[in-house]
Formats: structure tokens, C-alpha cells, sequence
């Protein structure tokens, strides 16, 4: 159950990194055509901050958290976790992880009803074009419940492997010590 888990969140990440990436690529592209407009022909887009502040970066963000963390690409602390015993490190493990659910399900729960409220009451930003905002908020549900999800699956794996004993899911890498020394409970 837990390796189907994390084959269809890897999946999920796939699509969403993928969808990341190419916001980043538009991100690129808009700013580069801005500027040539702006400073070639003097009329510059007068759409393109609004577009890449409220939509774009808010994807670029939320939905590339998860894919960010199954590949331990979040920035940690491991001064002390290398002097720990492997199931030491996995109850540190284990402790981040209820950590991160009780931060990421009520941070996309919250904003599950933002985005729905935004929707229904037709909200807009002020501005020369009017952009809906639940288009830009449906990016912190989407990311944030992808995370959790996630960190519960790592949760139940990192519970599951400390009492068994069986390496279930592997310990993160700790700078400067080798991969098996990270994952096993020597």
C-alpha cells in the first residue's frame, strides 16, 4: 500500500513539476517580451506584473512544494542528525513529518475555502483587467493538500519502519555521509 502510494503521488508531482516548470518558462518569456516591448517600442504589456505576481509565481510555488520534498530539495538543519542512531533519526523524521501535517492540512484546507469563496462571490482585482482570484488561490489547496498528502504517506512509511525494523522508506541524505549510512538501521 504505502509503495502504490508513493508511485501515484510521484505521478501527481510529475504532472505538477511539470506544470511548475512551465509557468517558470512563461515567466521568462513574458518578462523578456515585456521588455523588449518597453524599451523597443515604448508600450510595454500593462498586464504582465499582475499576471506573474497573482497566477504565475503562486503556481511556480505551491505546485512544486511537494515534488520539491519527496526529493529532499527543501533546505534542513542536520548538524545534529549525523551524531544520531538511524532510528533516532527516524523518530526525528517522524516528528517533522506530524510537524508538517499539522502546518500543511490546515493551510490547504483554509485555503480550499478561500479559493471556493472567491469563486462563488465572483471576486475580482481591481485593476485594467478584472482577474478572478480564485484562479490564483486554487494554487495553495492544490499544493498544499499534494504535501500533505505526502507527508502523511512519509509519516505512516517512517511509523511503519520503526516498528518493524524493515527500511520501508529510506532516511534523507545527510550532507556529507553516504547514502547507506542515511538509510539503514545498522
Amino acid at each position: 500500500m504505502i509503495k502504490t502510494s508513493l508511485k501515484a503521488l510521484t505521478a501527481i508531482e510529475k504532472v505538477t513539476s511539470a506544470l511548475a516548470a512551465a509557468m517558470m518558462f512563461a515567466i521568462m518569456i513574458i518578462v523578456f517580451a515585456d521588455v523588449v516591448m518597453r524599451y523597443v517600442f515604448n508600450r510595454p504589456f500593462s498586464w504582465a506584473y499582475d499576471l506573474i505576481s497573482l497566477y504565475v509565481m503562486a503556481g511556480v510555488f505551491f505546485l512544486s512544494l511537494s515534488g520539491t520534498y519527496a526529493v529532499n530539495g527543501h533546505i534542513s538543519v542536520d548538524i545534529l542528525l549525523p551524531r544520531f542512531s538511524a532510528i533516532i533519526q527516524r523518530l526525528c523524521v517522524i516528528i517533522s513529518n506530524i510537524v508538517g501535517l499539522a502546518i500543511f492540512v490546515p493551510i490547504a484546507w483554509l485555503g480550499y475555502q478561500r479559493a471556493l469563496d472567491n469563486y462563488v462571490s465572483g471576486d475580482v482585482m481591481a485593476g485594467a483587467i478584472p482577474w478572478p482570484t480564485w484562479a490564483s488561490s486554487i494554487f495553495v489547496p492544490v499544493g498544499a493538500g499534494i504535501l500533505a498528502l505526502r507527508l502523511a504517506v512519509h509519516l505512516i512509511a517512517n511509523v511503519a519502519s520503526l516498528l518493524t525494523g524493515e527500511n520501508l522508506l529510506p532516511l534523507p541524505a545527510i550532507s556529507g555521509h553516504s547514502e547507506k549510512a542515511a538509510g539503514g538501521f545498522e
